[in-house]
């Protein structure tokens, strides 16, 4: 059913001339992207509690998803049924979706931290339509993207409960960064299908996507660790909606995209012969969240004087 479904959106798809697909394939390219930059920016400007309540919404979340990821080890549609072409050949496995974990978690924060119905509904669409527009692109189910979903929502509700117990926030943060090694060691160890494709090759390099645990572990380390030292020594409050906090924070988010995004393959190549590929991804991870989380609250602190 869930085939037949993606092949009725496809069919779709091509006899209304792609309308949707420039929407579709903006709605992808803004939650990967630009969506990451929100709960630093609202660190960063807005609320420190709540940008790092989506912080963690969103990491943990995302951790989460790619243990299930390497646990599940659920091909692609598309991998499954070759009728299916999808918009843009996704690699890696598919139960739960990334995307769809991204969006309710971010913009599920968005309503929780507002509370107000019309940020709300705005927020429930957007949700909806990332989970549609990846159906449409023929990369995930309809089991895989409600899972997503579930899966942003439920972080959303354990880190709400979480920061509700500040006296036990140490302890917390130890248990964190020990599940975080024990999950790690777990898609480290584990074995993988080892099915190939007609060209020979694996259909997935379960090997390679080992990567994507390692870097979101290294992002919760560096939230963990970047929380403590910057509730000990930094003490930074966020700079408001003032032209000179706005500009502060569009800098460094400028810089953190970069160190993200753009310097990503370098860096893990520079530090692969050091610590191998998965340890040169986790210190990339946590290098560009220790950056968000403890060190640009340096400088807006120095900048803005937000003592």
């Amino acid at each position: 059913m869930d085939i037949e479904y993606l092949l009725w959106l496809q069919n779709f798809r091509e006899a209304s001339g792609d309308f949707l697909t420039p929407f579709v394939r903006a709605t992808n390219d803004f939650t990967i992207g630009t969506m990451l930059l929100i709960p630093v920016f609202v660190y960063w400007c807005l609320n420190k509690r709540s940008g790092m309540f989506m912080l963690l919404s969103l990491n943990i979340g995302m951790f989460l998803d790619n243990m299930l990821k390497m646990t599940f080890c659920v091909y692609r549609p598309f991998m499954i049924d070759e009728r299916i072409t999808p918009l843009k050949r996704a690699r890696g496995y598919s139960f739960p979706s990334g995307h769809a974990v991204m969006s309710s978690s971010i913009f599920g924060g968005i309503a929780y931290m507002t509370k107000a119905r019309i940020i709300t509904l705005l927020c429930a669409v957007e949700i909806a339509f990332v989970a549609f527009s990846r159906n449409y692109s023929g990369v995930h189910t309809p089991q895989d993207v409600i899972a997503g979903i579930i899966l942003g929502l439920a972080s959303m509700w354990a880190v709400s409960r979480m920061m509700s117990r500040s006296e036990r926030e140490n302890t917390l943060m130890l248990l964190g960064i020990l599940a975080v090694i024990v999950g790690l060691s777990y898609v480290s160890l584990k074995s993988y299908p080892s099915d190939v494709g007609k060209n020979g090759k694996l259909i997935v390099d379960y090997v390679s996507k080992i990567n994507e645990p390692y870097i979101y572990g290294g992002i919760l380390t560096a939230i963990i660790a970047g929380r403590f030292i910057e509730r000990r020594f930094i003490r930074f409050k966020p700079t408001a909606l003032n032209v000179k906090g706005i500009a502060v924070s569009c800098v460094g988010l400028g810089l953190y995209y970069v160190l993200y995004f753009t310097l990503k393959e370098y860096c893990v190549g520079l530090l692969t012969p050091l610590v191998t590929e998965w340890g040169g991804t986790f210190v990339h991870g946590f290098v560009s969240a220790f950056f968000a989380v403890a060190v640009w609250p340096i400088v807006i602190k120095l900048t803005c004087r937000c003592a």
